[in-house]
């Protein structure tokens, strides 16, 4: 498959996991491999959905260490799909009913802040796609304009969209452009939001056309549940004298006992 290039030791024999995926899936189960290696799990599941018609799904997970996800395990199932040609010349057909995505993980900040919950969300986005299976991307437009990225996005697969608001103040114009729409279904909106606020209300009049979803609420109490607060300093004691006592209980009725962003202080 690699033009007579050893490129990996030890894979797994193909008969061996496609006989594997046989007996222990159904035609649409989704098939998890977290030491994906060559691929090989994916190469059987893709082999095993042409001979009985299936449907299955296959993640493979790998830390890419010596750069063997990009080098070996994606690009030799590419080529199952895309088709080869083996070190005797012989031409092998391409599995080409798949499709294959390739994605790569990051941090986000864990400093509590409006700025890395944002973050957050945008760096979500490719889930939120593998979640509705809709990933092509295209520009959001309002009377033939394109707005920006960081506000809206939008994602397409001809006959479902999807639209991700990350900023809320723009959703009377999405709004605007949506009564000019005639969807399949309904569209699946998500909007950036600090709070609970389901935004029913502010898309009203495109009801029908719109199915408003929740998740990145869940998005920002998974960002509070993982990362951890700050530990609390030890204050140093301060001996005050009497004035300096009525001083500072005089001066604190100046002060709000809010912080900025609207919780307990």
């Amino acid at each position: 498959m690699f033009d007579g290039k050893k490129v990996f030791d030890n894979p797994k024999p193909l008969n061996v996991l496609r006989r594997i995926v046989d007996y222990s899936s159904s035609k649409d189960s989704i098939i998890l491999d977290f030491f994906a290696g060559s691929g090989t799990t994916l190469h059987a599941t893709m082999q095993l959905n042409a001979e009985d018609d299936g449907h299955r799904q296959c993640i493979l997970v790998t830390n890419n260490e010596n750069g063997i996800c990009e080098n070996v395990t994606y690009e030799r199932n590419k080529r199952v799909i895309n088709g080869y040609a083996t070190p005797k010349g012989d031409d092998v057909a391409g599995l080409t009913a798949n499709n294959l995505r390739y994605y790569k993980t990051d941090f986000v900040s864990r400093e509590k802040s409006h700025h890395n919950k944002v973050e957050l969300v945008h760096a979500a986005t490719d889930l939120l796609c593998i979640k509705e299976n809709i990933y092509s991307e295209v520009h959001f437009t309002v009377g033939g304009k394109k707005m920006r990225k960081n506000f809206i996005r939008r994602f397409t697969d001809g006959e479902r969209d999807m639209l991700i608001i990350y900023e809320p103040e723009i959703i009377k114009y999405v709004v605007q452009e949506l009564k000019t729409w005639q969807p399949q279904e309904q569209v699946k909106v998500y909007v950036f939001s600090e709070g609970q606020y389901a935004y029913n209300e502010d898309f009203r009049e495109v009801k029908e056309k719109v199915a408003l979803c929740a998740l990145p609420d869940a998005i920002y109490k998974a960002y509070q549940r993982v990362f951890p607060k700050r530990k609390r300093q030890d204050l140093q004691p301060v001996d005050l004298d009497e004035a300096d006592v009525q001083e500072a209980m005089s001066d604190a009725e100046n002060y709000s006992y809010r912080s900025e962003e609207g919780g307990e202080a």
